[in-house]
């Protein structure tokens, strides 16, 4: 069976998404095995500079690196403000 686990950074908090998330994930139980892994995210301090920023990003990037399982296929989204 396909297995899709889904990275992503931070708690989903929005309510409407959480409900998505579970539609979704009853509709392709059939297909595959579906996880959904939210990880840390690391708080902003009041001043930041692009090289806090930066920092930041290269922290949560090694997160993420570390929870892909070997052989997989990966995909990356990403939502530009």
């Amino acid at each position: 069976m396909l297995k899709i686990n889904i990275l992503c950074i931070g708690k989903i908090k929005e309510q409407y998404l959480k409900d998505a998330i579970n539609e979704y994930s009853k509709r392709l139980s059939k297909y595959c095995d579906l996880n959904i892994i939210e990880l840390v995210d690391i708080s902003l301090p009041e001043k930041i500079n692009l090289s806090i920023e930066n920092q930041i990003k290269d922290a949560e990037s090694m997160q993420l690196i570390e929870h892909i399982p070997k052989g997989s296929y990966t995909c990356c989204l990403d939502l530009t403000r």
